[in-house]
């Protein structure tokens, strides 16, 4: 999971990086220095992520289109 991903699944979900980092029990400026890529996303995180949030098919998607989209831009 990179940034990109990261950044898919909480809006994915329509969360802030606020109410994000509170789901997944991190502070916010965890969530906002991996999104921006200031730090990598830590294997600690990514099993937050999955553990709270899974990869449903929805959410693999999600994650797909962002990636596509940010190509196009």
């Amino acid at each position: 999971m990179d940034r990109e991903a990261l950044r898919a699944i909480r809006i994915y979900h329509g969360m802030t990086q606020l109410q994000f980092s509170a789901a997944l029990n991190v502070s916010k400026s965890c969530i906002a220095s991996a999104e921006s890529g200031y730090r990598n996303v830590s294997d600690n995180l990514r099993v937050r992520v999955a553990q709270r949030f899974g990869m449903s098919e929805e959410v693999v998607k999600a994650v797909k289109d962002a990636r596509t989209s940010a190509n196009i831009g």
